[in-house]
């Protein structure tokens, strides 16, 4: 009796170059190299279970032959498959164990036989190719059906002046940069209208240079013409509006020493239909001798919580500035001395007064501001659709035949509709494109706490918990079925500190302070000789200011011009309302410093921290806070985000330490759906158990399988 072969191998001309396609060639006597061929079982960190095959085979003989004949035709675009079969050990029949590509791009040949490796025909082979290309997608092609309403975030306005100053000792400068008030007058001082960031669309408040005036030695507050800043005169306003004046203003005269005590700063507020009003005042702090005798106002003042103010604006129970349309606020000194009149009649005596030179004098206005645009509806999409489009463009596959899949199962980790934006949709454009690679994609996932895993064509990305099940057992191994079992400090998580969130935004804005959503550094309390750190960065981004700024753009109409974000990503945290999307507000982020209150609360990286636990439970049981590259004075309802994180043990994904043994080539390995299981071994008596991080078996040769194992708690 003739007993067949326990391994055989055949090649399949699949385009018909040489034979039909649907002739299958024995070439179990042609295959040279055989003792290579292994099969994979391994994780990608933590990514599910995914088996994979890649190895060089040498052919001989008739398979060269073939193999020839394919690669003068086609060149490295020649297809062939390797199939392997498996003779049952009491029957004759064989079972196919693995079907491959033959990557034609590998081929070598001499004269002794061809070396080509073979490669699998699945989804992973594509995402291992194409992963890191990037993509030109029209949002169109894989828009929500619903649209997202986004109701305009209101952000700070805000202007700043500067004062003309002077050293009080060139005398050329002197009547450029002083100012004279006489006794029983008042004069604004001249303020320079720098920079002003106001909400495009919004309401027009007047941001302008105030100019030297005086009432003419009248004292008439209402002869004044020049103010600072208007507030507009149409329109709904809320206050607070926030003022701070830093500044030294210094002055001098040649009257007696109790002249300076009726010298004072002011601030003035006018409102339509009455006259300027002093609602702030300052009296000097003493007397300067140097560069010659001057006295001095040191005024470092912000409006908020000023009683005096609140009281100056008959608005007692509440502090600091409000304003109604078209009122006015302007800075001056008041004189309040006695008139002095020389022969003429003509007030002789006055002071002069100007802002010190050595600061940095200046008044800064803030308010938090209003567009008239209330509410934009933006092309939003699915990550799902996302995910697929990107499956598609990588195989090249047409959508309406697929062969490859994706699928997204969100889990519990986020109560929300996670939806993608492209910066072009932001801001507006007709035909908005969406810049993305696969490989961002899954960095984003990872950081929000999910992984994947690939069967054949279909690929699953899900809460990573998910993928490591300790309710399911894979497949148990008794005592005689396990050798040479090593344990081992699983190195690749001893991690020293932890990055996580999105990479730091900088802003042409005023408002980029406010945002919280940047990246969170904390430390894990392991030391090393080295650092390691472990960085969840996501590469897509949710920072709130950076989607409303980009909406300004197109209040603004600046589509024409190319903006350094208009290839970024997006993602919002949305809710359903009616046949359309809106912004998830049951928690939002506020910033304590300025008011401004931002939507994806649920995406701040403190709260990544809470989804990736089980992932970073495997170094610490506690995240010590280091710091942020954004905004370090903000919280989430009463949340400090700015703390500790402790991890439960019972959080971990696994233990870091590692299981190596063998186990001999009659033992099969674990099916697909178990996978992701627990491996459940007897060593010396001693009872373990661990998901599988790697296994190399030979199907074609009857040497051990090799296991390594992540130690499960």
């Amino acid at each position: 009796m003739i007993t067949k072969p326990t391994t055989k191998f055949a090649l399949v001309d699949t385009q018909g170059v040489v034979v039909d396609g649907a002739t299958e060639i024995d070439v179990t006597n042609d295959v040279g190299s055989w003792k290579e061929l292994e099969i994979e079982q391994c994780r990608e960190d933590t990514t599910g279970v995914i088996s994979e095959v890649s190895f060089p085979i040498t052919f001989h003989f008739a398979a060269k032959e073939l193999l020839e004949k394919l690669f003068e035709t086609n060149g490295f675009y020649a297809e062939a498959l390797f199939r392997i079969y498996k003779r049952a050990d009491f029957s004759d029949d064989y079972t196919l164990v693995r079907e491959m590509r033959l990557d034609f791009s590998t081929y070598k040949a001499d004269r002794n036989g061809v070396e080509i490796e073979s490669i699998n025909d699945d989804l992973s082979e594509y995402i291992s190719s194409r992963k890191s290309t990037k993509y030109d997608i029209k949002v169109s092609e894989i828009a929500d059906s619903k649209k997202w309403r986004y109701e305009r975030m209101r952000l700070l306005d805000r202007g700043s002046w500067t004062f003309p100053s002077w050293d009080g000792k060139t005398e050329s400068e002197r009547n450029y940069y002083t100012v004279k008030v006489k006794n029983t007058d008042i004069a604004t001082l001249p303020m320079n209208v720098n920079t002003v960031e106001m909400t495009p669309g919004g309401y027009e408040n007047t941001f302008q240079t105030q100019e030297h005036s005086d009432a003419d030695g009248t004292g008439e507050y209402n002869d004044l013409a020049s103010f600072f800043f208007q507030s507009a005169e149409k329109g709904g306003l809320q206050g607070p509006f926030t003022v701070s004046i830093k500044a030294r203003i210094c002055a001098n005269h040649s009257q007696n020493i109790d002249y300076a005590a009726n010298l004072r700063c002011v601030l003035l507020w006018k409102s339509i239909g009455s006259g300027y009003k002093i609602i702030k005042s300052w009296n000097h702090v003493g007397l300067a001798l140097t560069p010659e005798p001057h006295y001095v106002w040191n005024i470092d003042w912000i409006s908020d919580g000023d009683y005096e103010v609140a009281a100056g604006q008959e608005h007692p129970a509440f502090p600091g500035i409000y304003m109604n349309a078209g009122d006015c606020l302007a800075f001056a000194v008041v004189n309040d001395n006695a008139p002095m009149f020389n022969d003429d009649g003509l007030t002789m005596a006055y002071a002069t007064v100007w802002a010190d030179d050595e600061f940095d004098p200046t008044v800064t206005l803030s308010y938090i501001g209003r567009s008239r645009n209330k509410e934009q509806d933006i092309n939003v999409v699915d990550p799902q659709n996302l995910l697929q489009k990107l499956i598609d463009l990588m195989t090249e596959q047409n959508s309406g035949n697929r062969i490859y899949t994706g699928e997204i199962d969100w889990g519990e980790l986020y109560p929300v509709q996670v939806r993608i934006c492209a910066a072009e949709s932001l801001r507006g454009f007709q035909e908005a494109v969406l810049h993305g690679q696969f490989s961002d994609f899954v960095d984003w996932m990872h950081a929000l706490g999910y992984e994947y895993g690939i069967v054949r064509n279909h690929i699953l990305f899900k809460p990573r918990d998910q993928y490591f099940l300790k309710e399911t057992t894979a497949l148990e191994l008794s005592g005689d079925e396990v050798a040479e079992l090593e344990i081992d400090a699983a190195d690749d998580y001893a991690y020293t500190n932890v990055k996580i969130g999105y990479d730091k935004q900088d802003y042409e804005s005023v408002n980029g302070r406010a945002e919280a959503n940047g990246t969170f550094e904390y430390t894990t309390g392991f030391l090393r000789r080295e650092e390691k750190t472990l960085e969840l960065i996501s590469p897509y981004r949710a920072d709130s200011i950076g989607i409303e700024l980009l909406c300004r753009e197109a209040d603004n109409k600046s589509k024409s011009t190319d903006d350094s974000s208009d290839n970024d990503i997006f993602f919002v945290a949305l809710s359903d309302d009616k046949g359309t999307y809106v912004t998830y507000k049951t928690q939002q982020i506020t910033d304590k410093d300025t008011g401004v209150s931002m939507f994806n609360a649920l995406f701040n990286p403190y709260y990544l921290v809470q989804a990736n636990k089980s992932l970073l439970g495997i170094t610490t049981t506690r995240l010590r806070f280091a710091g942020t590259d954004m905004n370090r004075n903000a919280s989430i309802g009463s949340e400090n985000i700015y703390r500790d994180v402790e991890i439960a043990t019972s959080d971990q994904l696994f233990r870091p330490v590692t299981y190596s043994f063998a186990t001999g080539n009659f033992k099969d390995l674990p099916l697909p759906e178990k996978w992701n299981g627990l491996v459940k071994f007897t060593f010396d008596g001693v009872r373990r158990t661990g998901f599988i991080r790697k296994i190399m078996k030979n199907y074609s040769l009857e040497t051990e399988t090799e296991w390594q194992l992540w130690a499960s708690l």
